[in-house]
């Protein structure tokens, strides 16, 4: 008798590991995605190519107290030499 409910103890205790490994391998759970630290942080669209990308990477220009942003130093010369630029 006593080894009979040793073996359900084990069989019970067994059958809870399983079913804990098997809800952290399928559920989707708090799971850290690669660079969620900036998933809050702004996005701003480059005038030239209409890419988004974070402000804290975007290049910018302050013209008139307004800051207009760019992914790349290529779109930046394109909209300075497309006469977009106001004149100061």
């Amino acid at each position: 008798m006593k080894n009979k409910m040793y073996r359900l103890l084990w069989i019970l205790i067994l059958v809870g590991i399983v079913y804990w490994l098997a809800k952290r391998a399928f559920s989707p759970g708090r799971r850290k995605v690669p660079g969620s630290e900036e998933a809050g942080e702004e996005m701003v669209q480059d005038p030239v190519c209409g890419c988004y990308l974070p402000k804290s990477q975007a290049l910018y220009l302050s013209s008139k107290g307004k800051k207009i942003y760019f992914c790349s130093e290529g779109c930046f010369q394109k909209y300075k030499s497309s006469n977009a630029l106001p004149k100061s």
